[in-house]
């Protein structure tokens, strides 16, 4: 890829190595962290990257030239930055005004600002999410996870206790339930194909999780949203 954007992106990497140069200055943004590809520098993929996921957004106008707003790059904690980026994929569905993804993409720039500097990473818990992610579709199974991520199920199971409160399969669970009330909402999608993308596998286990999150079935919850 070789490109000069006319405006800032601000990159988060959720796992593995993203690899490019700017204006042939060569830059390896790893898992936790945050850079701000600059307007008008020439960025070129020159090196392979090492499976990286993440995640963009264009800023607009030239933010970088707007005083010591934010450090170029930085560390983030995905724990706290995880609802902004699922609030901010929603709005883009439901094709909001600019004005209210412009507020959840500040929201997203003051957390990066407060955090900068400030928070360690999450190996564990940044791998098994970016593993999800990858492929939602696929039943969530903790011993798949584990072995593709190389952590003993224990071990993945105290982290994600200690960081986020949660279980491993409460944790994904929510990811999966706030995915499906986006199809709900933004698609015509059979309730069993939600069921499959989301990766609950058939319709009884959206139901039950959904009935477990929300204290009722997913129709009588988009009756609730649309009326």
């Amino acid at each position: 890829m070789t490109r000069v954007c006319s405006q800032d992106v601000l990159v988060l990497v959720f796992d593995g190595v993203l690899r490019f140069s700017e204006n042939g200055i060569p830059l390896e943004i790893g898992a936790g962290e945050y850079y701000i590809q600059r307007h008008g520098l020439r960025q070129e993929g020159l090196v392979e990257s090492d499976t990286p996921s993440y995640y963009f957004i264009h800023l607009e106008g030239t933010f970088s030239d707007k005083g010591n707003i934010l450090p170029i790059r930085g560390k983030v904690d995905f724990n706290e930055m995880f609802p902004l980026l699922k609030k901010l994929d929603e709005l883009y569905l439901f094709h909001a005004p600019v004005v209210e993804k412009a507020a959840v993409v500040y929201q997203v720039l003051t957390l990066l600002k407060n955090q900068s500097g400030t928070m360690s990473r999450s190996p564990v818990v940044m791998k098994v999410i970016s593993a999800v992610f990858a492929d939602l579709q696929k039943p969530f199974s903790l011993q798949d996870i584990a072995n593709q991520c190389g952590y003993n199920k224990n071990h993945i199971i105290r982290i994600f206790k200690k960081e986020t409160g949660k279980t491993p399969y409460a944790y994904i669970t929510d990811i999966k339930i706030s995915k499906a009330k986006q199809l709900l909402l933004g698609s015509d999608a059979s309730l069993s194909q939600i069921s499959a993308e989301c990766g609950f596998g058939d319709y009884i286990n959206l139901y039950k999780s959904f009935v477990k999150a929300e204290g009722c079935p997913p129709l009588v919850w988009k009756k609730q949203q649309t009326t």
